[in-house]
């Protein structure tokens, strides 16, 4: 498995508009992307600008191929001005079954 684990500085006057262009772009991901096995969307409870984005796919091409998608891309029009920072941690995970 390929896990994408991104840390995100959002300017705060743009955090709502973030939200939901994030939050649909979560969504579709796992509906329409062949390989995404989760999209977890995640926000800071003591500091609202601060997110992190959990995303599992069967290998990295798979996510390699969602940065190509039109959900995507709609997304990185909202993404590309509310986004200050934003810092990506590549992972490969072992699932572990009990």
């Amino acid at each position: 498995m390929f896990i994408a684990l991104v840390k995100l500085q959002i300017k705060p006057e743009l955090v709502d508009e973030f939200k939901t262009a994030i939050l649909k772009n979560a969504e579709l991901s796992v509906q329409r992307d062949p390989g995404c096995v989760r999209f977890d969307v995640l926000q800071q409870e003591d500091d609202p600008t601060r997110w992190f984005l959990y995303e599992v796919y069967e290998k990295e091409q798979d996510w390699v191929n969602h940065r190509a998608a039109a959900h995507f891309l709609a997304f990185m029009e909202v993404g590309t001005r509310a986004i200050a920072t934003r810092e990506l941690t590549k992972l490969t995970g072992i699932n572990v079954k009990a």
